[in-house]
């Protein structure tokens, strides 16, 4: 018994901080799409690329990379996290199998994003539902912040071109 709970631990201690979920929405994903996610409560992103350079009334973003390189511009240096997440991904472009897509919203601090479900709309476009969690019905603020998720996409019938991710009643068209 002490030994399992000195395994617990490690794996615990070895863990903390990681938000990946390990499990994510396979129940409502295509068989052939892997998809990991990160929650990042603010703004990984320089905000020159983030939702923050959009007009006032957008309030939901995406943005998708293909390659480390294009990826890292996009961060904030000190965006740790998200840079760690980053560096676990296999780009297209570097020679792997995924996408990286970083969603934003602008909404309240209360507010957490996760991921809702993945669904094919054609032969390579996606629709991304990203959920709104910690509050109930809808959600307004005079200050929102920013709420970012992070999702790594593999799909077996090749790199997705479109999706259309969608947070709440924003919508977010990209190209992958």
């Amino acid at each position: 018994m002490y030994r399992r709970a000195v395994v617990a631990g490690a794996a615990a201690v070895a863990t903390a901080g990681c938000v990946d979920r390990l499990h994510d929405v396979a129940a409502s994903t295509p068989r052939d799409i892997g998809v990991r996610s990160r929650y990042v409560d603010g703004n990984p992103m320089v905000d020159s690329r983030s939702v923050l350079a959009r007009p006032e009334e957008l309030l939901t973003h995406a943005a998708s990379f293909r390659s480390a390189s294009s990826a890292h511009g996009a961060l904030k240096p000190d965006a740790t996290a998200s840079r760690e997440f980053v560096d676990r991904t296999d780009f297209v472009d570097d020679g792997g199998d995924a996408v990286l897509v970083i969603a934003q919203r602008l909404t309240a601090p209360e507010v957490r994003l996760r991921l809702g479900g993945i669904s094919r709309t054609g032969d390579h476009s996606l629709r991304i539902a990203i959920d709104q969690g910690g509050v109930r019905g809808e959600v307004e603020t005079d200050e929102p912040v920013v709420k970012t998720l992070l999702l790594r996409l593999t799909d077996e019938r090749g790199p997705p071109e479109r999706a259309i991710v969608v947070i709440g009643d924003g919508r977010a068209g990209i190209t992958l």
